[in-house]
């Protein structure tokens, strides 16, 4: 998988929240950190209006 951010190498990691775990992408070069509910986010934002 490829960075949207800088097309570096992303590769999959476990995190820990307090209540769970999860897997996210995160890039080698920049370490941009991509999971569902933040690609969820970012494509309802996408739609709005700003200005």
């Amino acid at each position: 998988m490829k960075c949207p951010k800088c097309k570096g190498r992303m590769f999959a990691e476990k995190y820990y929240d307090f209540v769970r775990s999860f897997d996210a992408w995160k890039c080698t070069c920049c370490g941009e950190v991509l999971d569902p509910t933040i690609l969820a986010n970012r494509a309802r934002n996408h739609n709005s209006y700003l200005g």
